[in-house]
């Protein structure tokens, strides 16, 4: 457990910071490769869908690291 001023953050939550803050920087990145001046879809909306992606992708992430914690946890009991 990491203590930040008046928050606690454990494992999970922690490691989904992260794997946010990675895959928004990949889809920023992505986004700005993928630009070019006769491509139709402008750089706001290229940035948008690879956000969106990354927060499906951090969702995703975060439930299933939350049920191998909670599958861990009964296991050990």
């Amino acid at each position: 457990m990491i203590k930040i001023g008046v928050y606690k953050l454990g494992l999970a939550p922690l490691s989904m910071i992260i794997v946010f803050i990675v895959l928004s920087v990949c889809a920023i990145a992505a986004a700005f490769q993928h630009t070019r001046p006769e491509s139709p879809m402008p750089l706001s909306d290229l940035i948008l869908i690879n956000e969106g992606m990354a927060l499906l992708a951090t969702l995703v992430y975060g439930i299933f690291f939350h049920f191998a914690i909670t599958i861990i946890n009964r296991l050990r009991k």
